[in-house]
């Protein structure tokens, strides 16, 4: 570890179980950091899993110890603070703790540590995963005009948030070139960075095992919104005439904590739910075709990378399949209205060299764009990047507490920012 760097992560949660999209993007980043760098783990309370995180990072609680709070300085962190709710006593660990004599670098975690990032004391990375203003708009397409007010005061927010907090990071993350073009907009001239999500191919891997013709899955956690919306549209709307067309075909939704509506669609003709299971990869084997309908929401769809890895044909929405390299009807089909989706999701039951086809093809693009390896190699990379540049940065990352300190130098103006 001579020649690697001292990394303090911090996080809102345990990054285990892996039963989320942050969580996994977070677990498996920091198993391919810690191959070559030395972590530490800092996270607000005492994690459940402290032996899984053991052979990857030190973990540190926070929240744990008695120290003085700090509050926050700018506007923007305090709206912020006062939007996401707002721990003065992270911001004082990090005062204390987030310093050149303990790291060189620090990642920080999800939208709402962002926060906190006036009160490091080194280059920080700020990984944000999805633009707050994007989804919060896509999601209001959805939501009705009632709902347009309020989703506009809240991206706003969102806008002015990222601003501030991307400015004062050495680099901002998003993980897809979608996000990073919205959040360009308000972010200026800070340094943002694609790192797209990986898949765990020995785990997701094609065991052999025939699909089950006529038989459809969706995967995802059904108390998600987003994933809701896209199930009981799907089943309501897109699936009956689906079964019409062949009474054997099967519709099989599994995932956790299944709202009341997701269970009502058990009713429907040809339609199972199946809720909290321990192991998502047997439905997966057993689906002729897997749907990922997403009609709100934004992010890389973990699903999406999943069943084309196990080598089951994928068919989406291009919402789904936004900052996705995948290449539409060779790697995955795309349908955008109704009337697309009845004969794509008919063709690949229909037609089984087509489904085998599109299978293997999107099994090559996953294993050769979305390894987990080569995700944590580019973290790393803009990791390292940060902290070679910090050093030649004129008071750029200066130690000390108070508001004389220098978060970001602006070269322009010869000043601090």
């Amino acid at each position: 570890m001579s020649d690697g760097l001292r990394i303090l992560v911090i996080a809102p949660w345990d990054p285990w179980p892996l039963d989320h999209g942050g969580r996994l993007r977070l677990y498996h980043v920091m198993c391919e950091l810690s191959r070559q760098n030395a972590l530490t783990l800092a996270i607000p309370t005492e994690p459940r899993h402290r032996a899984r995180m053991t052979p990857i990072a030190d973990v540190e609680v926070m929240c744990q110890q008695r120290e003085p709070a700090l509050q926050a300085r700018s506007l923007a962190t305090r709206m912020a603070g006062r939007h996401f709710g707002r721990d003065d006593r992270i911001a004082g660990w990090l005062d204390r703790n987030a310093t050149a004599s303990r790291f060189d670098v620090a990642l920080c975690f999800g939208p709402k540590l962002g926060q906190y990032l006036e009160h490091f004391h080194i280059p920080v990375v700020w990984d944000v995963v999805d633009d707050l203003v994007l989804y919060t708009l896509r999601d209001a397409e959805y939501a009705g005009i009632r709902r347009w007010p309020s989703a506009a005061r809240a991206a706003v927010l969102y806008g002015l948030f990222e601003r501030s907090a991307a400015r004062r990071a050495a680099a901002t993350v998003f993980a897809s070139p979608v996000d990073v073009r919205s959040a360009a907009r308000w972010t200026g001239s800070a340094r943002v960075e694609v790192v797209t999500n990986g898949v765990d191919l020995d785990y997701f891997r094609d065991n052999g095992q025939e699909p089950e013709p006529g038989t459809v899955a969706f995967v995802g956690a059904l108390d998600f919104p987003p994933n809701v919306d896209a199930v009981v549209h799907f089943a309501k709307r897109i699936w009956p005439a689906v079964h019409r067309a062949d009474k054997n075909r099967r519709l099989t939704i599994v995932g956790r904590r299944p709202t009341a509506a997701v269970r009502a669609l058990s009713r429907a003709p040809g339609v199972s739910v199946i809720g909290d299971v321990d192991d998502v990869r047997p439905y997966i084997a057993r689906a002729a075709a897997v749907v990922v309908p997403t009609r709100s929401g934004g992010g890389v769809k973990n699903k999406v990378l999943e069943a084309c890895a196990m080598r089951r044909p994928v068919i989406a929405s291009e919402r789904a399949l936004g900052g996705l390299s995948a290449r539409r009807g060779i790697d995955v089909l795309s349908a955008r209205r109704n009337s697309e989706w009845i004969p794509a999701v008919c063709k690949i039951l229909d037609d089984s060299w087509l489904a085998r086809s599109i299978g293997e093809s999107g099994h090559q693009w996953v294993s050769r764009e979305h390894r987990w390896a080569d995700v944590g190699a580019r973290m790393g990379a803009i990791l390292r990047s940060v902290r070679s540049s910090a050093g030649t940065e004129p008071g750029r990352y200066l130690s000390g507490t108070g508001p004389g300190r220098c978060l970001a130098w602006d070269e322009r103006e010869g000043q601090c920012r």
